[in-house]
């Protein structure tokens, strides 16, 4: 049997969760409730989660939840795995042992696999992600992905584990760009949502910024009329990518909020790619705001099929197509 080559994102990539990574030499998932060990089958695993987590609910976007479930728990000894590591990535070897952590659920990763990391001066090696091809970078940033398959990059990720050495940063380098990084994340943050920036009032500019980041990705991008919908629906933005094989077309709600965007916003787009979905498009929605968003309001849109980015992963989005 050949080898799995993964990413296993650290949660919601905060310090707290690389911790629970570094500290421990493992990898580890969500769906804390289920012990993913004790089943023998991944088939197994994904019907005990569904039944628990999402008992009533189906469509594609549950479907690729149970999918990463699945692929962490057929991770086999020998494994390559990357985890996003800050602007870099961390490099692992999958050993042999898959468990449950009951310390592991503090943090919502009880479900843990022993994995081997690379380590350059006693510190966890970082790779930096300018270093690595074009598609692989945008692979790590594909949002709402916690385990990815990641075997067409198969030969680039074996020549990052054969020379590891000759791509790492400096831990001291790696240091110092992050907290630069940080620190004008915050700052443009704080900036958008002062509306200290020379972006035009009124929620026009950020709906123009959302535009130019869609286009920077590849697809053609609108501010849509305020007549477009009717009643409650609405959306702000409309971007289409397409060619020979595929189109694929967004709707997003734009928010431009300091504080908390509640879930009216959610509920606009949702009736919106509802009403999209009544002329024969199937259509996927974005709720983007400068505000942070309940965990709450982040479930109730994943489960409608619509993308939650809030105000700290819109800046990391920002700086990444800087």
């Amino acid at each position: 049997m050949g080898r799995n080559y993964l990413m296993v994102r650290a949660m919601s990539s905060q310090e707290v969760h690389f911790r629970e990574f570094f500290d421990n030499s493992v990898v580890a998932i969500g769906w804390s409730d289920i012990k993913l060990s004790d089943y023998d089958s991944a088939d197994k695993v994904k019907e005990a989660v569904k039944s628990y987590y999402y008992p009533n609910v189906s469509g594609a976007h549950i479907s690729k939840r149970l999918n990463q479930c699945a692929r962490f728990f057929k991770i086999c000894e020998g494994d390559y795995i990357i985890v996003p590591y800050y602007s870099g990535i961390a490099l692992a070897e999958a050993e042999k042992e898959a468990f449950y952590s009951e310390k592991g659920k503090d943090n919502d990763l009880a479900n843990q696999h022993r994995v081997k990391y690379r380590y350059k001066d006693n510190k966890i090696l970082s790779v930096p992600r300018s270093n690595l091809s074009d598609g692989l970078q945008r692979r790590l940033r594909v949002m709402g992905s916690t385990v990815t398959d990641l075997s067409e990059f198969s030969d680039e990720i074996e020549a990052l584990f054969e020379t590891p050495e000759s791509y790492s940063y400096s831990n001291k380098v790696k240091e110092e760009v992050y907290i630069k990084q940080k620190e004008f994340k915050e700052k443009l943050l704080d900036n958008i949502r002062g509306g200290k920036t020379n972006l035009p009032s009124g929620g026009v500019g950020l709906e123009e910024l959302v535009c130019a980041l869609f286009e920077s990705q590849g697809y053609k991008s609108k501010v849509l009329s305020k007549r477009k919908f009717k009643g409650t629906a609405d959306a702000d933005v409309e971007a289409i990518r397409e060619d020979d094989f595929l189109m694929t077309k967004i709707y997003a709600q734009v928010k431009h909020h300091d504080g908390v965007s509640g879930r009216y916003g959610i509920e606009q787009i949702k009736e919106a790619i509802h009403k999209m979905a009544e002329n024969g498009e199937y259509n996927k929605g974005f709720f983007i705001t400068s505000a942070d968003v309940s965990d709450e309001d982040i479930i109730y849109a994943e489960d409608n099929n619509i993308t939650v980015i809030d105000g700290e992963r819109l800046v990391e989005v920002i700086s990444s197509n800087l």
